[in-house]
């Protein structure tokens, strides 16, 4: 992707025309799955963004989540 895929780049997603016609359930404070362990429901697929920059940036929050999950669980 000449001119979009570089180092610099913050999130490198596709785009679709579509939306998620569904929202898969998730907790407030944990981004999991309220009856699945281990699942984190995001983006527009899962019914919490509307379009490629939202999708990316709940992407990055699921992801901060799920890193500092991890961290805690080295330091523990």
């Amino acid at each position: 992707m000449k001119g979009y895929f570089t180092n610099d780049a913050g999130g490198v997603a596709t785009e679709s025309r579509t939306s998620s016609p569904v929202r898969i359930p998730r907790d407030i404070e944990t981004l999991t799955h309220p009856q699945v362990k281990n699942l984190y429901p995001c983006g527009e697929g899962a019914g919490y963004a509307g379009g490629i920059v939202s999708a990316c940036m709940d992407g990055e929050k699921v992801a901060a989540q799920i890193t500092a999950l991890l961290n805690s669980s080295i330091v523990a």
